[in-house]
């Protein structure tokens, strides 16, 4: 599995959102802006199976195309004690298009966990080591010494609260996004938690713990799924404190 992140414009993210979400693509968006001039741009996470990613490049290459507008090249217009809606200075500028990181996911969980089925393997979503990993007290994956990991979960409005109080008291830093999942843009938040090897299994149950299973069907345009929370677990290469 990898975790895609693609950064667009936000003129293009109601078409494409609406095509990945017919496509039966899940994904949280997260608003930002960029460039010189301040335009509007959004973040997509989307976690997708290695053989289907040709299918999201494929869709974001036909719905992002490149394209030229006209701006305001002196967008701080009240400093100047101009009103809002001034073209003070227009100039043509390219927008559109989309950039996108691919990044490898070392382990990918829906918690809480489902219970077993019948011959007694996990529910999609959840491998095995991951499953015993927080099932069983004790029970961890090869300690890799001080390496640092990027957990990144994506947890229901509903449980976000609890969650950032069980990691904060468990002395884990973290930092919390308020973001939106599908086309009806329901509330969840992105938690990024940098954690040490070691302490991933930690960060892990506390998450598990402090979510609720949702029974109710949710289809993907409902943004988050019936778990309470989609979590990724990605290397860092580098991890610094300043």
């Amino acid at each position: 599995m990898v975790l895609l992140v693609a950064i667009i414009q936000s003129e293009d993210v109601h078409h494409l959102s609406r095509r990945l979400l017919e496509q039966g693509f899940r994904l949280t968006q997260i608003n930002a802006f960029g460039g010189l001039l301040g335009t509007g741009s959004v973040v997509l996470l989307l976690g997708v199976d290695e053989p289907r990613v040709s299918v999201v490049l494929k869709t974001i290459a036909a719905t992002c195309q490149v394209r030229t507008d006209v701006a305001n090249a002196a967008p701080w217009l009240g400093a100047v004690g101009m009103a809002p809606g001034t073209m003070l200075a227009p100039m043509e500028v390219i927008v559109g298009g989309a950039v996108v990181f691919g990044l490898p996911i070392q382990r990918f969980l829906q918690l809480p966990l489902p219970p077993a089925n019948a011959d007694g393997e996990e529910e999609r979503g959840v491998t095995v080591a991951d499953s015993e990993s927080l099932g069983q007290p004790g029970a961890a994956l090869p300690d890799t010494g001080g390496m640092t990991k990027l957990v990144v979960a994506i947890v229901h409005s509903d449980d976000v609260n609890s969650v950032v109080d069980a990691l904060l008291a468990a002395g884990h830093r973290l930092t919390r996004l308020n973001t939106a999942g599908g086309f009806l843009r329901r509330g969840n938040a992105t938690l990024l938690v940098g954690a040490k090897a070691r302490e991933v299994d930690e960060v892990l149950t506390l998450i598990q713990t402090n979510v609720r299973p949702r029974t109710e069907p949710n289809p993907p345009q409902a943004g988050m799924p019936m778990y309470g929370a989609t979590v990724f677990v990605l290397d860092a290469s580098l991890f610094l404190r300043f």
